[in-house]
């Protein structure tokens, strides 16, 4: 919320999110009171509650830079896999929003998929033989996963650090 002497050019009372350089890496990011540059933050729109506007900046944010680097256009068929998760989700929502013919997702948990088909989500698939085939694939060598760096679960601040500062090529994999 903006206060009196915020110095943000923003009406006094007016609630705002960050979308800026800012993260978990900076020190007091999880403060309840953090400085930021005017030119970082957005107005939260009237009608939407704080909760909701949390998630905004990095979800639907990467899911609509994802759906505009892939061309994505009304009319079009859109894949986001994870419905369970947050990308996964906004990539859906954005693009049915946005006039898609299909928008479909894709979950390994039957439970995910009837919370999603509950919520309008209609075309999401439980990927039920997707396991067997990746295991097999797996165990043939034929695929391998790509794991960038580990970190001991002891440094999982680190670990963060290097997947967000670092933007590493392939996974940060937490070892206990």
């Amino acid at each position: 919320m903006v206060e009196e002497g915020g110095g943000a050019d923003l009406p006094v009372g007016s609630h705002v999110m960050f979308a800026g350089p800012y993260g978990v890496f900076e020190d007091e990011a999880y403060s309840e009171w953090l400085a930021v540059r005017k030119e970082s933050l957005c107005l939260i729109p009237d009608g939407v509650d704080d909760v909701s506007a949390a998630g905004i900046p990095v979800a639907y944010l990467t899911a609509q830079m994802a759906l505009t680097l892939a061309g994505f256009q009304a009319g079009k068929t859109v894949l986001a896999p994870a419905i369970g998760g947050s990308v996964g989700n906004a990539v859906t929502q954005l693009a049915r929003a946005s006039g898609a013919k299909h928008a479909i997702s894709s979950t390994t948990n039957h439970a995910k998929a009837e919370q999603a088909k509950a919520l309008g989500f209609n075309e999401v698939i439980a990927w039920t033989n997707a396991w067997t085939t990746i295991v097999s694939l797996l165990q043939s060598g034929a695929i391998k996963p790509i794991v960038a760096k580990t970190f001991p679960l002891a440094e999982a601040a680190d670990a963060l650090r290097h997947l967000v500062e670092g933007r590493p090529f392939g996974r940060v994999v937490l070892t206990i």
